[in-house]
């Protein structure tokens, strides 16, 4: 491997790899808690898959650094889901569960 490379694969092992910061594992709650509210909601499928791939495809366009892509004024759609419970929204739809 010349030198090049080896700079390149190492700025990928940097990048791609380590603990979670704070910040990326609240987002990855708010993914969760917008699944879970959508699956108790009866939302369909195709709004879920696109409010999921919208707010990925923004990541993606940053390599999936969470904190750049804030940084140019992108919120993502799914922000704050993990906060809400089946009291803030009236329960669960009957035969979801």
């Amino acid at each position: 491997m010349n030198k090049r490379a080896a700079e390149l694969a190492e700025g990928l092992r940097k990048q791609f790899s380590g603990p979670l910061s704070e910040e990326e594992r609240t987002f990855l709650r708010d993914l969760q808690g917008f699944v879970e509210f959508a699956i108790r909601n009866g939302l369909s499928f195709a709004v879920i898959a696109s409010t999921l791939g919208h707010d990925l495809n923004e990541l993606a366009r940053d390599l999936y650094a969470l904190k750049q892509t804030k940084a140019r004024g992108f919120i993502p759609k799914v922000t704050g889901y993990s906060q809400l419970t089946e009291e803030n929204v009236g329960g669960s739809v009957e035969g979801t569960e």
